[in-house]
């Protein structure tokens, strides 16, 4: 039986992305909350078409890009304990009774606790030649949840793939398994590291000239 789960979504690429996997895989959420920032982008235009939406799921829109206080209390009163996480850039939840009621789950690119914060991928590409794909619970912390698993990825023949759709679909497909297995999951402590922030273009350069990689065909 598949456990129930919500999913958070946005006006965002990866937010498709998720629904995509999800429809592929036949997972049904039993919510979608769509925070919508008013944006009417060509991701808002897309996400109204419910083109990987279920029949039967319970969807429910608020106007902001943040999860206010109002949000708080709907994801508080739903029925599902597992809440997927693909809201906007850069917002940490701060909602101590939520994150306490509910499992918000989030799919980091890089392998934590060592690849904290953002473009972590180039930086384990730097360091160690290898991608990672965390799934954690969110806390209060950036990417310093409950670590519930962490998968390797092959990287990608066309390195510019990274910054489109190579990092959208290694986190839906970590939140695929992570739905799949979750009765067989273990949690690991996420203890501290330092966060990487956005990596520096001639940094990242050096990242798409590199060709020493296991590159995926």
């Amino acid at each position: 039986m598949q456990t129930k789960f919500a999913i958070l979504v946005s006006n965002s690429a990866r937010s498709i992305c998720y629904l995509k996997y999800l429809k592929k895989n036949n997972l049904k959420p039993k919510n979608i909350v769509h925070l919508d920032d008013l944006s009417n982008n060509y991701f808002a235009k897309f996400l109204k078409k419910k083109i990987f939406y279920f029949k039967s799921t319970h969807i429910k829109k608020f106007n902001t890009k943040t999860i206010n206080k109002e949000v708080s209390s709907y994801l508080l009163k739903i029925g599902s304990k597992i809440i997927i996480y693909s809201g906007y850039p850069g917002i940490i939840i701060k909602k101590k009774k939520l994150l306490k009621a509910k499992n918000i789950v989030h799919a980091h690119p890089g392998k934590l606790p060592e690849y904290k914060g953002s473009t972590t991928i180039y930086y384990s590409l730097l360091k160690e030649k290898k991608i990672y794909c965390s799934t954690i619970v969110l806390n209060e912390k950036i990417d310093s949840g409950k670590i519930v698993m962490i998968k390797k990825y092959m990287v990608p023949k066309n390195l510019k793939l990274i910054d489109k759709e190579y990092d959208n679909e290694i986190r839906a497909n970590n939140i695929v398994l992570f739905i799949k297995k979750l009765k067989k999951t273990n949690v690991k402590k996420n203890i501290s590291s330092t966060a990487y922030h956005v990596i520096h273009p001639v940094l990242r350069s050096i990242v798409l000239n590199k060709k020493k990689y296991k590159i995926r065909k």
